[in-house]
């Protein structure tokens, strides 16, 4: 998941740089350095976006472990759940 959402970030900051000239009405490669700085802004941000997202489900667990309640469970193809305690035997 990592690679395709620093692909899908990178697409994303160059396509906003694109935007912003379109929008002045200047030449689309006009300071092509900009094109390659948002293309890694962008996938650096998207891996972080990942991380993030991995993070806050395990938070959500502690919290819900605290209160009693069940583990929230999902599929393992995109973020990796934790299994609830009594399904780990």
């Amino acid at each position: 998941m990592g690679i395709s959402a620093m692909i899908i970030g990178g697409i994303s900051g160059t396509g906003m740089h694109m935007m912003n000239n379109a929008l002045q009405k200047v030449p689309l490669s006009r300071k092509p350095w900009f094109h390659v700085g948002y293309f890694f802004l962008g996938g650096y941000i998207g891996n972080k976006w990942v991380n993030l997202e991995k993070e806050l489900v395990v938070d959500i667990n502690e919290i819900r472990a605290d209160r009693g309640m069940p583990p929230m469970v999902g599929t393992n193809a995109w973020i990796k759940y934790k299994k609830p305690e009594t399904e780990s035997l």
